[in-house]
Parts: C-alpha cells; structure tokens; sequence
C-alpha cells in the first residue's frame, strides 16, 4: 500500500504534516519511484533553471520516473522538468490487462492516454483522447486480438466511440463514508482540508475553475465518470464528481497539473483523478463544504 508520504508526493500536497487514512484499496502498490505523464512537449533542464538551454525534451504522452520534486520541480533521470508540464500517473502495466466482455461497467484510463475512434481501428477517424485517470462508461465490448475493444458511452448514454480494452482497467465507487466529515476549500490558498470532526486528515491543493462561488453547501453524488467539459478545447471522461451548491462540482482532471493555481475554466474544484476519486467515497452524501 502507499505510505500517508508516498500519497501526498504522488497528489502533490504541499502540507507535509497531515494525516491521511484513506481506503490504500484505491492505490496501487509503492515503487521505488513515482511515474509521469509527459502533457505536452517539455523541456528537460541540466538544473532547475529556466534561462538554462534545454538538454532534451519529453514528448506528449511519454511516461518518465518521477525521482524527487520541490514546489516548483519534477526531477527526471535526465534532468528537471517544471510541475505543471507533468502528470503524476499509477502505475501501468499492459501484461496484467484482461478483456472485461460484460458489460456495462465503469473504467478508467490506466495507460498514459485511450484514443476513442469511430469504430474498431487504430487507423479509424479520432473522437476524442482521454487523459491518465479519465473515467467513462463502458456499454459495448468486443473481443479480438490482440487487446479487444470497448464501446464507451458519452454523457448522454450514447456511444462516443471505440477504444483498445488494453488502456482500460475496470473501476468501482468505494464508499467509506463517516460521520463529521468536512471539506474546507479556500480560494485564496487554492488549498482544500477534510476534516473529521476537528482533525485535518488530508490538505490537498486545488485549482478554482468557472463558477466557484463562496458559501456553505451540502454535497451529493454525481456520476463517477463520462462527463464531457468543453473548456479551450473537449474534454471527455471527468471522473469522480462530488457535487454542492447550484451547479458547482468537485472533478479529476488529466489535462493540467496547475493545481493550487486556478484556472477559471472547467469544472468549479478541479483536482488529481486519485484525490477526487478519494473525496467521492469519504465525502459522500449530505457532507459539508465551505467554501470561503
């Protein structure tokens, strides 16, 4: 299981001191290091300098070791990347996939990115790309070599399109709801505490996207995933929505790592796939949110 340590690395908290004790059922098993996803091109600095000429590059969508970090920092074995250029990802291992042919089921993006295309292909017209942690509906499967193929459904209900089983690993809403459980979000520090009665057991930070608006709220499920938000450009497959106030949701995006910074666009809270995940299950129904 992941250590409280190896959690908040991972999440990129930036309060050493809290406590955590979440579900470790949720995360997958410590390594000697952590894994990243490169979202864009992004240079790799000799030192974390950025007047420095660049030695190399990542491309978008490679995968690196993550060997240590700072506020602003990610150390990679060639160098130091910034922050928010790089996704913190679980591990991936395609060798432990197996096709899921009953369906429906819910699924979340374990490879760096899904393709969905118009129809069973790899070569078929591009619908969309789902991020790292990305979470859809799948409603249709169909087996073949050498991965088989899933049939997705939008926000709607309705099939989006087709995407390789490989990418995918089968995913449930774990629930660990208790008593006395609170969410202060403050804009100002674009950092969120949960509390159990008065004790902090998690500070993550977070991003403010459209809409977040002060207040005392109560929350309530949404749906785990399949969500679509059309921000600079469309993005499919929002996981883990915790919904409060008139419209305002908590939601994992994949497509920045900025969090603390908002953003003023997407979803109202916007933070990690895995935090958002974890917020789902701990926060559950009738749950308190300030938002000051």
């Amino acid at each position: 299981m992941l250590s409280r340590r190896s959690f908040l690395q991972l999440v990129g908290a930036s309060v050493a001191a809290s406590t955590l004790r979440p579900n470790f059922s949720l995360f997958a098993a410590e390594d000697k290091f952590y894994q990243g996803r490169a979202l864009t091109t992004l240079p790799i600095y000799y030192s974390r300098n950025l007047n420095a000429k660049p030695t190399a590059n990542l491309w978008p969508d490679a995968i690196t070791p993550i060997l240590s970090h700072d506020d602003e920092w990610y150390q990679v074995p060639s160098g130091w990347v910034r922050r928010e250029g790089l996704q913190p990802i679980l591990p991936y291992d395609a060798k432990a996939y197996e096709f899921v042919g009953a369906v429906p089921f819910w699924a979340e993006v374990a490879a760096p990115v899904a393709p969905v295309r118009a129809f069973c292909a790899a070569d078929a017209p591009l619908v969309a790309r789902i991020g790292h942690g990305g979470v859809s509906r799948v409603i249709d499967a169909l087996p073949g070599e050498p991965n088989g193929w899933y049939g997705i459904a939008d926000q709607q209900g309705e099939l989006l399109g087709w995407t390789q089983g490989v990418f995918w690993r089968p995913v449930n809403a774990e629930k660990n709801i208790g008593d006395d459980h609170r969410l202060s979000v403050d804009r100002e520090r674009g950092l969120m505490s949960a509390y159990e009665g008065t004790k902090v057991v998690l500070e993550v930070p977070f991003s403010a996207g459209s809409g977040l608006q002060a207040g005392n709220f109560a929350t309530q499920y949404g749906v785990i995933g399949g969500v679509s938000w059309q921000a600079n450009k469309r993005y499919e497959g929002i996981g883990w929505q915790t919904l409060f106030g008139e419209g305002q949701m908590i939601g994992g995006v994949y497509w920045h790592n900025q969090f603390g910074h908002p953003i003023h666009d997407g979803p109202a809270v916007q933070t990690t796939p895995l935090v958002a995940r974890w917020l789902y299950g701990w926060l559950g129904e009738e749950a308190h949110i300030v938002v000051k």
